[in-house]
Formats: structure tokens, sequence, C-alpha cells
């Protein structure tokens, strides 16, 4: 009897989920990889130790990947800067989305707005805006995109406010709790007390809870009627 050939059909190999990965996926997941890995160097070394041969070993990437998608330490640094952005405003509009329309969506929106800046994403921002002040391009690299961060998180907080107080009102309430909290952050940036920043924090807090309670006050219809007849 013939024994069986050799070389008679073997049934197709089976690819792996990772074996038909696009090369769009793979290119993706490079990008991924060394965005992540220039935020955590910028948050450990900082903006001027932040170098390509760094961010090429944390990513686990070869520089060439890194030449292919990024030919320079600008073009890295400033495709950081809108991946950082991108972030922040993913953020915020899920941490708004889980709030709720109530008497307390005031004091419950800024305690949310002081702790998306708590976060690592806000540490290697600051390092960026410390950066641009003597880097041109960075600069406008930074400015352009944190005027879309601003106004995605002013716009979120639009819908929770009651109906008819007037947009602008509540987005100048959330830009100024954002520019103190910005400021009490950087003022205690190279304090060595972990407890300064929040006592800041409290003392800010009431007095934008006050600020907010006059400027919503001054939009309810009894308030605006009483204007009216004293005109």
């Amino acid at each position: 009897m013939a024994e069986p050939s050799s070389t008679a059909a073997r049934p197709a190999p089976v690819e792996s989920p990772r074996s038909r990965r696009t090369q769009e996926q793979r290119s993706a997941e490079t990008q991924t990889k060394l965005m992540d890995a220039t935020i955590e160097c910028l948050l450990e070394y900082g903006y001027a130790g932040t170098t390509t041969p760094l961010v090429v070993k944390r990513a686990g990437v070869t520089r060439g990947a890194l030449l292919h998608h990024y030919p320079s330490r600008e073009d890295l640094v400033a495709a950081a800067v809108r991946y950082l952005a991108v972030k922040r405003v993913q953020e915020a509009l899920e941490t708004f989305g889980r709030l709720t329309l109530t008497e307390a969506v005031v004091p419950q929106a800024l305690d949310l707005l002081w702790r998306m800046h708590q976060g690592p994403l806000f540490t290697a921002v600051i390092e960026l805006w410390v950066a641009a002040r003597t880097d041109e391009s960075l600069a406008a690299q930074v400015e352009s995109v944190e005027q879309v961060v601003l106004t995605s998180l002013a716009s979120a907080s639009v819908s929770l406010v009651p109906a008819g107080v007037p947009p602008s009102v509540v987005k100048d309430l959330v830009l100024t709790a954002m520019d103190g909290i910005r400021g009490v952050l950087i003022g205690c940036y190279s304090s060595r007390d972990p407890q300064r920043a929040q006592r800041h924090w409290e003392r800010l807090r009431r007095h934008l809870l006050r600020l907010a309670e006059i400027e919503l006050a001054g939009t309810r219809p009894q308030a605006r009627s009483g204007a009216a007849e004293a005109d």
C-alpha cells in the first residue's frame, strides 16, 4: 500500500489577531507608545531633559520608527502637545458628563475642576508652559491647543446650569475658576509642603462659590425683573 504523501494538503495556518493588524493599526500603536513615553519623560526629566533617545528607549521602539513619524524633536513635542490636549478634553467631557443638574452642581463642578488638574497630564502641561516662555515655536503650539481645551471645558459646563442662565456667565465662571486653580498650583509648584496647594485651594474655593452665587443670582428672573423696575 502506498504511504501517504508528505506533500499532502495541510490546513492553512490560522492567523492570530495580532498578525492580522493592519499597517495603520501598527502605526497608530507606535505613535501612542511614543506619545506616552514623551509624557513620561516630561514628568521625569522635564522639557530640557526629554530627548529623542530617551523617548525611544522608554517607548521600546526603534529610532527609525520615531523618525518615520516625527523627523525632529520639535515635531515630537508638537505632537505631544496635541496628544495632551486631546486626552485632557476627553477627561473633561467624561468628568462633566458624570454631573447632574442639582443645587450642589456648582461646588461639585469646582471640585472636579480641581481634581482634573492634579494628575500627571497637567504636570506635563506645566513643563511645556514653562519651556514655551523662551521657545517661540513651542509657545505657538501650546497656545493654539490650549484655546481648544479651554473652550471645550467651558462649553461642557453650560449644560450643568438651570435654563435661563446665559452661557457667557457660565463660561466666564469656569475660565475664572481654571485661572485661579492654575495659579494656585503653579504658585505651589516648588513647595515641599504637600498640603500647601490644598489649603490654598480651599480658600480659593470659598471665594469662587461666593462669586458663582452672586453671578447666578443676577441671572434669575426675579433679579432681572427687579433691576428693570428700578430702571
